[in-house]
């Protein structure tokens, strides 16, 4: 299987560590890209619609299409495409990411992260794949060390089939 050759040159630290996984994650999409006209110096801050929520009662919160649309408000051209997959198609979310990983295309997933012993679900680029495994950037560190988690294709679909959220994707369309 083809992979994201050399997407070590891509990632960035997430600085909001709470709430900044799905901007953190577009910001890689459109670096992987080489979209230049971006500006990337406040793109995290720009598109965290989670960032002083408490604050602003009537946002929408952070989800793919939500952040999307906001980008997509200062950056007409840039479109990110979702796709949902619901209980019983875990090997179809699976063989969607397999299709894009093929092409070369950084994709973003989502996924449950109960069975890791944590609440909700992380968002998180599918940096490389292999027979067995999926190869997740679980997040870089304020130095840019990458911190890159292997999956086991059977556990993905399995968490995908038995836990509640995580049931989406995320990638670049067109820009």
């Amino acid at each position: 299987m083809s992979t994201i050759q050399n997407w070590q040159e891509f990632i960035v630290h997430q600085r909001q560590n709470e709430t900044g996984c799905i901007p953190t994650g577009y910001e890689m999409l459109l670096r992987a890209a080489g979209v230049e006209y971006v500006d990337y110096s406040t793109f995290q801050e720009d598109f965290d619609l989670d960032i002083e929520k408490d604050f602003r009662k009537d946002h929408p919160e952070n989800n793919f299409d939500s952040v999307a649309q906001v980008i997509q408000g200062s950056y007409p051209d840039v479109h990110f495409a979702r796709e949902i997959f619901e209980k019983g198609e875990g090997k179809n979310k699976l063989a969607k990411i397999e299709a894009l990983l093929g092409n070369s295309q950084f994709i973003l997933i989502s996924l449950a992260m109960s069975p890791f012993g944590s609440m909700g679900w992380h968002i998180m680029p599918v940096v490389d794949a292999d027979d067995e495994f999926l190869h997740l950037l679980y997040i870089v560190d304020k130095a840019g060390n990458p911190d890159v988690r292997p999956i086991k294709k059977k556990d993905f679909v399995q968490i995908h089939e038995a836990f509640d959220g995580g049931n989406d994707i995320a990638y670049l369309e067109s820009w």
